[in-house]
């Protein structure tokens, strides 16, 4: 593994980061990493979980720059806001992550991941992550994790509201306003927002005019009790977006909704009904015409939790799924437009006097590729109330995505081929977390070696099964309180290999530092914050040879001032000392940027 450049850590400790990073607390309740609520210090998982109040005072401008820095994240954007960004968590593929809104996938049909640079920052009222394989538990894509992004606010008071102005650099501005109410057992929040910039120029090479983006969106959710035993719920997110690029635009539009029914059918057990659907349509008008991408997932699942006794709980469940892709392109030639996919799933939760165990199965049920089973089974062990140690072990798949099955491109000689198998994983980790001298701090350590990658196969006209990776990985991370100071710190250094080639993935630095220091003086309080990545392998846009991009060091500096318990004023400096670097090779950064904001709760 390449040594993390000395200079680099000393910069990063003299100077500050672009994204904050916050331990999940032990009291913390997580939802996501086995579809039951737990609490974190429970899980024998690497979780994170990131608040409202957090996104708030990061005043940060998109998704993408909230969890940068994160651990485990790695974030590759094409260019600035609106532009395509991939998420290497863990240093797995980027359509290995589950991303969900509210529990509903939004992957899209097409290959890519959820579209993390589109979803807005302002409906966003909790994030949990999952790292680690979760197939076993929601089937295809989580090989590298799961990503909840919840929207669904909790609504406490008979009626509040919230609005907030935003305005920065780069001629940007943002205006937010949310109201909320409860009356007898209903609940109902409402959010909404509009965002636009004119951005940077996304390439060095391309037309050097600046890229604009707007993105207009909403989130509305309901909850109602019936009695003690019966409760609804219902949320609606949609987001419309225009992202320029320096050959055209990119416009799209998104709409998700959920509906659940939860019931008490005894003392021990409760069952939920639950209705989702996330559509997607997006129009690429660029040099070569238009691309157009229709994507839906449609689902339907029954999940239950059972207290079998005092020490131990059972969790299961069906979900079934339709996925839909509408592509057309120029030259394309689409052979099929759908698939179903049936999973049933069970997790055996076991809180023992001497150890902890989890064990989950599922098998999903492919109209294209058949069943397929994973698993995993995690044993763990307080050894003193300050310090638990739990070892796992994991499988995972990801399901070849509709575009590579169905859509041919003859005019190209290039052919998609019905006959790819699940991509396949299987992770093994050890985890220790503990406190000490005022200090939380966790460590993982994990491999995972990923089967059956999906490439284009040796006569470059179709798609096979072809290649494999290795990903070694620590992450490490500590939060304590020095002098009423704040102070968290994440690293992740990962060792990882195409074991085909020997060469090392693309666009994963094998380590990314990020820190971050925070204080409150009475009515104003800063924040000082630190990324740095080391150098990574890439691809010259220009010879598709490849290519390294140098590491880096970014600072940012946010300040707030409560004028009133109603009133707020944050400022944001980002890339403080306007450092010029680059994430992927031949594609713009931002230097340095400032964004004013005022709040007002009422």
């Amino acid at each position: 593994m390449k040594s993390f450049p000395l200079s680099l850590f000393v910069a990063s400790f003299a100077l500050c980061s672009t994204s904050g990073f916050s331990q999940t607390s032990s009291q913390e309740i997580l939802v996501t990493a086995n579809r039951v609520p737990q609490p974190a210090n429970v899980i024998m998982a690497a979780t994170t979980v990131i608040d409202r109040e957090t996104i708030r005072r990061s005043l940060a401008q998109n998704l993408v720059e909230l969890l940068s820095g994160l651990p485990g994240m790695q974030l590759a954007p094409s260019g600035g806001l609106g532009a395509q960004t991939s998420l290497f968590l863990r240093g797995t593929d980027s359509d290995h992550t589950l991303i969900l809104i509210d529990g509903v996938q939004v992957s899209t049909s097409t290959g890519a991941a959820g579209r993390l640079e589109f979803i807005p920052l302002d409906q966003i009222q909790r994030i949990e992550i999952v790292r680690g394989p979760r197939s076993s538990i929601y089937g295809s894509e989580a090989i590298g994790g799961v990503m909840n992004i919840i929207t669904t606010a909790t609504v406490e008071q008979d009626f509040a509201g919230n609005m907030s102005l935003i305005a920065g650099t780069e001629n940007s501005s943002n205006a937010n306003f949310g109201i909320s109410g409860r009356t007898g057992n209903t609940s109902l929040a409402l959010d909404a927002s509009s965002r636009q910039t004119d951005g940077i120029s996304a390439t060095n090479n391309g037309n050097p005019d600046d890229d604009g983006y707007e993105n207009d969106s909403m989130a509305l959710s309901m909850t109602h009790g019936f009695s003690d035993t019966i409760g609804f719920t219902a949320s609606y997110s949609a987001f419309d977006t225009k992202s320029d690029y320096d050959d055209g635009e990119v416009d799209g539009e998104s709409q998700q909704f959920a509906l659940g029914l939860d019931f008490l059918l005894t003392e021990n057990w409760r069952s939920s009904l639950n209705v989702e659907r996330f559509a997607e349509d997006n129009d690429d008008v660029g040099a070569f015409g238009t691309t157009n991408s229709n994507s839906e997932n449609s689902g339907f699942s029954w999940r239950n939790t059972l207290a079998l006794n005092l020490a131990n709980t059972l969790a299961f469940g069906v979900d079934l799924q339709e996925q839909k892709l509408e592509y057309s392109s120029f030259g394309a030639v689409q052979t099929d437009t759908s698939r179903d996919n049936n999973g049933i799933y069970g997790v055996l939760l076991h809180e023992g006097a001497v150890a902890d165990l989890t064990v989950s199965l599922r098998n999903d049920d492919n109209e294209r590729f058949g069943n397929h089973a994973t698993g995993s089974i995690a044993l763990g062990r307080d050894f003193t109330e300050d310090l638990r140690a739990w070892l796992s072990y994991g499988t995972a798949f990801k399901a070849p995505n509709l575009i590579d099955l169905y859509v041919d491109f003859p005019s190209f000689f290039y052919f998609a081929n019905p006959d790819l198998e699940p991509e396949t994983s299987k992770n093994l980790e050890l985890g220790l977390q503990g406190a000490a001298a005022g200090v939380q701090w966790q460590l993982n350590v994990f491999r995972n070696e990923i089967e059956d990658l999906i490439t284009t196969d040796a006569t470059f006209t179709t798609l096979a099964n072809v290649q494999e990776a290795r990903i070694n990985g620590i992450e490490a991370s500590i939060a304590t309180e020095v002098a009423e100071w704040q102070l968290s710190l994440a690293l992740t250094a990962l060792e990882h290999e195409n074991r085909n080639t020997g060469n090392p993935l693309l666009r994963r630095p094998d380590e990314t530092l990020a820190l971050n220091i925070a204080r409150d003086f009475g009515n104003f309080d800063v924040g000082l914050n630190l990324l740095a990545q080391s150098e990574h392998a890439d691809l010259n846009p220009v010879t598709f040879g490849s290519s390294t991009v140098g590491g880096y060091a970014l600072a940012n500096l946010v300040a707030g001032y409560r004028i009133s318990n109603a009133m707020n004023l944050r400022l944001r400096i980002g890339n403080l000392f306007d450092r010029d670097y680059q994430i992927v090779d031949g594609f713009n950064t931002y230097g340095r940027t400032a964004q004013l904001s005022f709040d007002y709760s009422f």
